[in-house]
């Protein structure tokens, strides 16, 4: 009798023991979740700010600009120049700082989702795009950038949840000096003929870097 006992509180122990890391288990991927969406809505604001930095820069590299092109070289003047100058830059390392906050919340958001995208099985075959250095998966985005070195991303890890609506930059292209051609017009329109048209193929019949998005 007593070692029926004994047997019984074994396997309650064992079973206790296993409902344990279930809960441990189960706790995680929620907390997973909410740091995820945390991350994203982190992501969304330094979004914000950093358009509304990129703006104050170019106004005031605007105006230092025109002060400096009029200017007649007077103290006073000088004064002006110099103050525009120092409210360029002030304004250029504001939005510097601000794009590596938003790169350190991207490197969170790739660590917290590395272990669930590192168990899927990937053709080694296959091309590598985006910081994460992974193949095409769920949904991806092109920086508009023609010297872009990864050219495309996934959402997840540049923190979009729908599509940008106009041109799109990554990270490393935002503050890149960028002066439009029409040879990028075509590559591009090239490139997206080639995505929708040939989805079983890859696209580098038609560019050096851009993958057969489905």
């Amino acid at each position: 009798m007593d070692q029926e006992t004994n047997d019984t509180h074994s396997i309650d122990n064992e079973f206790k023991s296993a409902t344990e890391v279930l809960d441990d288990y189960i706790d995680s991927i929620y907390n997973l979740g909410s740091e995820v969406v945390q991350s994203l809505t982190e992501l969304q604001i330094l979004d914000e700010q950093l358009e509304k930095l990129r703006a104050i820069y170019k106004e005031c590299q605007e105006k230092y600009f025109e002060i400096l092109e009029e200017s007649d070289q007077s103290d006073e003047e000088e004064k002006i120049v110099s103050y525009w100058k120092d409210k360029t830059e002030k304004a250029y390392d504001d939005a510097l700082h601000k794009q590596d906050e938003k790169i350190a919340v991207a490197d969170k958001l790739y660590s917290l989702s590395n272990d669930d995208i590192s168990d899927l099985e990937f053709d080694p075959n296959e091309t590598l795009y985006c910081f994460c250095r992974r193949p095409e998966f769920g949904n991806m985005i092109q920086c508009d950038h023609p010297r872009c070195e990864n050219a495309w991303y996934h959402w997840d890890c540049v923190g979009l949840t729908q599509q940008p609506s106009g041109q799109w930059f990554c990270p490393d292209c935002e503050f890149r000096p960028y002066e439009p051609n029409p040879l990028d017009n075509i590559m591009h329109a090239i490139e997206s003929f080639a995505m929708y048209s040939y989805p079983s193929q890859g696209l580098d019949d038609f560019t050096l870097s851009n993958p057969p998005f489905h």
